[in-house]
């Protein structure tokens, strides 16, 4: 061998034996057989060293006996190796526990001429590191080599070539435990290399060198592997890095990269996520990053089956590798061995790609290396559970925005367009659009089509405006004027793909107003609302799960009427809650959420006409408004801290009939359609919206009844969207009937003890009479059904306490007389000390 490319080959070895001999398979564990290796087309295996490994244990031979015939049966193997296939099936034998190269402590570890482990037949994960330099001068002293002539190629040249004519010898450093056994070198002559083989010596961390290793620099590194796009990212960096090392002309940092590579503190190695090398001939595992003691330089028979679907991992891995040019994704069943609480029913995402390079000899000739390099990731593992919850949110909670917020919109914009229509309002209320309770349970529970009631639906359209002088107080100014009114809404939205985040979802809220004229055309009020937000979704690994978002607002609104009949309204509005997501495959997560809005809108009639239907004035009216929200999340757990906006703008045509009707009731259809545009996070885009409606006005009862839908006709991105709602105005028409409003501060014991025992025997409320105590009802009054005899009013009553108990009761009050009534409520109760209770309470009261 020329001095001169000693190094030089020195370097190739290093790569070589980086991916040849060393071993790995994927995070899907594959079990290996142990009986055999697996034989590639055209490799032969070779005969048995004349001493072996058996006969040194059972104490008929030495170890310089094992070591010479090693060596003599190695260097005649060399000389007919002529592809990587046979180098590895070599590295197979070698390795196999039992065979005649390795029994109990004997066995074979070999070194590269600086003094690098490049394969250990019993510990692989020791390949690449640099022997302790004591040590190494004590081998090379048995080999008869001054180690100072390292240093110079030529004499190097020389020491290695007596060396290799020679018969090696003991080496025992004393003063470094376990630091001993029998050394040889010869010449390759695959890698036109010597190469120091060692037999005897129990090599272990310990005997190795401290040395600084160039990890590289990958973009995306291990722990940053969380969905496929950084997997795919991720492997093509590695492959590209183990490529890229021939060219180097470094040994010691191709040695050193298969450190790199295994470290759990370096960039290519993060909990479950590691890398497997295969050779794309024989599928011999070249490297492994885990368990390199386990698995590498052993034959790799799949036995390892998909939890759900039984079919054999490892053809599904080579397949994806060799389904085209950046190689593939596959997707499997598979039980984390890493995790006692991950299960087989949560899918794994691996991906794997083909590498081709070659090698080139000192003489010029080449030797090509094809490599298939892969990684893969736990959908259970806690980085990716909370990378794709947090894209859930990102692609989910901006909808849910959208529908809370159009919402509140509808409900202060239709509030201020009744407000400055001109007509006094009427008092009323609304459940579900019905007019009965018995016709609302009915409804909805055959819109189920199973009896049951959904109480979300119900809420829809529900709602109720009342005049607070309604009873005619004759007061004027702000007081005077106040209207306290409400309303329930009910949308339902869908959209996603199966490529990111599929979700199909809800929103149900209510909104509680009062609002007061400061003028003939100006309104000024205040809306206090309730959303909730449930979206249930698919992410694109086919898990489930829900998110569930919680909002309370606080909503002030104006609203004025030019005196061409324009209307125009702003609101703003500061809202608080939740949001908590629910996913298959992890625990629940839930981060506190604060919202801002801000909307305004206009709209104005463009023709009336009493001739273009007949029966009628037909009235057409545009109407535009724009919304805009933004939305920050707290980080939480797995939850980020993240901030959202999304923007709507709608422009609409409304055309309407009012006919006048023999009864003497009105009936006045509607129907309108527009573009609206979506901004901002989520999905967004432009639509075409349409929608219709009824109302039905009787004057003389005061009975007003209206019903209306909505929907997307279309949408340019995969959206969908409907909603209802309703509403049901009756004015009683009775002095002394309606709304009834109390709020009642105590302090100590201001009740008798049969009166304590109504109110708070049930939840333990005045368990401490000093504690200064709330109570608020709110009702309306009927006349009885039954003859009109009496006044019914439904009522609820909140209950606070300074000690924390809390009591909410829903029931009704029949006052037959002056002095006698009944009541019926229900009782939900959170008491200070103790659990949440729940009762019932029918109560009768005599005054004489």
């Amino acid at each position: 061998m020329k001095t001169g490319t000693l190094f030089t080959s020195i370097s190739m070895l290093s790569f070589v034996g980086l991916f040849v001999l060393a071993g790995v398979f994927s995070n899907a564990r594959l079990a290996l057989a142990q009986e055999a290796c697996p034989l590639s087309p055209g490799v032969t295996p070779p005969v048995d060293p004349r001493v072996t490994a058996q006969q040194v244990e059972d104490g008929s031979a030495s170890l310089m006996d094992f070591a010479l015939a090693v060596r003599e049966l190695n260097q005649e193997i060399s000389q007919s190796v002529t592809s990587l296939e046979e180098v590895a099936y070599l590295g197979c034998l070698v390795r196999q526990e039992g065979s005649a190269w390795r029994s109990g402590s004997t066995y074979i570890v070999q070194l590269t001429p600086d003094g690098r482990v490049l394969t250990h037949a019993k510990d692989m994960a020791l390949s690449g590191s640099q022997l302790n330099p004591l040590i190494y001068g004590a081998i090379l002293q048995a080999l008869g080599i001054n180690p100072a002539h390292l240093a110079d190629p030529a004499a190097a040249q020389t020491a290695f070539t007596d060396a290799i004519a020679g018969n090696g010898g003991s080496f025992n450093v004393s003063n470094v435990p376990g630091a001993s056994g029998y050394a040889v070198m010869y010449f390759s002559a695959s890698f036109r290399l010597p190469l120091v083989m060692l037999v005897g010596f129990d090599l272990d961390s310990s005997h190795l060198a401290e040395e600084d290793i160039d990890y590289g620099d990958p973009a995306i590194a291990a722990r940053d592997v969380v969905d496929r796009a950084t997997l795919k990212a991720f492997v093509t960096q590695a492959g590209e890095y183990v490529l890229e090392l021939q060219e180097t002309g470094d040994p010691a940092r191709a040695s050193q990269a298969r450190i790199a590579l295994r470290d759990p503190n370096g960039p290519w190695r993060h909990g479950s996520v590691y890398l497997y090398v295969l050779d794309t001939v024989s599928n011999v595992v070249l490297f492994h990053a885990t368990e390199p003691g386990r698995f590498e330089l052993q034959p790799l028979v799949g036995i390892a089956r998909d939890g759900r679907t039984g079919e054999l991992i490892l053809p599904q891995i080579l397949a994806a590798a060799r389904s085209g040019p950046e190689g593939g994704f596959v997707e499997y069943y598979y039980d984390d061995p890493g995790d006692d609480a991950d299960s087989a029913d949560i899918p794994k995402v691996g991906y794997a790609r083909e590498f081709t390079g070659e090698v080139r000899r000192p003489d010029g000739s080449v030797l090509p290396i094809g490599l298939i390099i892969g990684s893969g990731f736990y959908l259970s593992s806690p980085e990716v559970v909370a990378a794709r919850q947090n894209t859930v949110v990102e692609s989910v909670l901006p909808q849910v925005m959208r529908a809370m917020t159009a919402s509140t919109v509808d409900a202060v914009s239709g509030r201020i367009q009744q407000a400055t229509s001109g007509t006094p309002p009427a008092m009323g209320f609304s459940l579900g659009g019905a007019s009965t309770l018995s016709d609302a349970l009915l409804a909805h529970g055959r819109a189920l089509g199973n009896g049951s009631l959904d109480l979300n639906r119900l809420l829809r359209g529900s709602s109720f405006t009342v005049p607070l002088n309604a009873a005619g107080t004759g007061k004027s100014g702000l007081i005077g004027n106040l209207t306290f009114w409400g309303g329930g809404d009910y949308r339902n939205f869908s959209g996603g793909s199966k490529q990111t985040v599929d979700y199909d979802g809800n929103v149900v809220s209510a909104n509680l107003g009062v609002d007061t004229s400061l003028g003939e055309d100006l309104l000024a009020g205040v809306s206090v609302g309730w959303a909730r937000g449930t979206v249930d979704y698919t992410d694109s690994y086919t898990l489930t799960g829900e998110l569930t978002t919680n909002v309370t607002s606080v909503n002030p609104y104006v609203g004025v009427q030019t005196q061409g009949g324009m209307n125009l309204w702003a609101t703003a509005g500061y809202g608080w809650g939740e949001v908590e997501i629910a996913d298959e495959s992890a625990a629940t997560q839930a981060g506190d959420l604060t919202q801002k809005m801000a909307a305004a809108g206009a709209s104005g009639p463009l023709v009336s006409s009493d001739k273009l239907i007949g029966g009628g004035t037909t009235s057409l009216r545009l109407k535009g408004e724009t919304a805009f929200t933004w939305a920050d999340v707290d980080g939480s757990g797995n939850l980020e801290s993240m901030g959202l906006k999304v923007s709507r703008q709608r422009l609409m045509l409304e055309g309407s009939h009012v006919r006048k009707l023999d009864s003497g009731g009105t009936l006045t259809p509607s129907v309108e359609v527009g573009m609206r545009y979506d901004g901002g996070d989520g999905e967004t885009g432009s639509s075409i919206e349409t929608g219709g409606g009824v109302r039905y006005t009787d004057s003389a009862s005061g009975l007003t009844l209206e019903g209306r839908a909505r929907t997307v006709l279309a949408h340019s991105g995969d959206y969908e969207e409907w909603g209802v709602s309703g509403l049901l105005r009756l004015d009683p028409g009775a002095a002394g009937l309606g709304l009834s409003v109390s709020v009642r501060p105590s302090w100590g014991r201001t009740a008798s003890g049969v009166q304590r025992l109504w109110e708070t025997g049930t939840t333990g409320l005045a368990a401490n009479d000093r504690t200064g105590r709330v109570k608020a009802r709110i009702g309306y009054g009927f006349g009885a059904p039954w003859g009109g005899r009496g006044v019914l009013t439904p009522y609820t009553d909140v209950s606070l306490s300074g000690e924390g108990s809390r009591r909410l009761s829903l029931g009704g009050q029949y006052k037959i007389a002056s002095a006698v009534s009944l009541s019926l409520e229900g009782v939900h109760g959170n008491p200070a000390r103790g659990g949440t209770n729940h009762g019932v309470i029918l109560r009768g009261d005599m005054n004489w």
